[in-house]
């Protein structure tokens, strides 16, 4: 029966938490996810390109931990990257949180 030595296993990586997923459709733009924690308050962050400006926007997760979150039509003038966090720590996630993907979504100039 072969006998293990120390040493001869690599060590473990570390378990990176699993982000909620987001999509996003054209037209009025409208952010959908899943995988947020339930009926919490989730931010959406836009960073738009042309204006090297980010905002803000916060809605509410449904019970199931699902999103669904028109945009107003001014939320994106030319490109936007389109980010969402239910808050949950992440040590290695900007700013210290759990983000989902990022989406980029362009402006329909209407």
């Amino acid at each position: 029966m072969p006998i293990d030595a120390p040493g001869e296993h690599a060590p473990a990586l570390p378990v990176r938490p699993t982000g909620p997923i987001i999509s996003a459709s054209r037209g009025p733009v409208l952010i959908t996810g899943s995988g947020f924690l339930p009926n919490r308050p989730v931010t959406i962050r836009i960073t738009c390109s042309g204006d090297d400006v980010v905002d803000y926007l916060t809605y509410i997760s449904d019970a199931d931990g699902g999103l669904s979150a028109p945009l107003p039509k001014t939320a994106i003038t030319e490109t936007g990257r389109i980010a969402v966090t239910d808050h949950r720590p992440d040590p290695d996630g900007d700013g210290g949180l759990l983000w989902s993907n990022t989406v980029i979504v362009t402006s329909s100039g209407t």
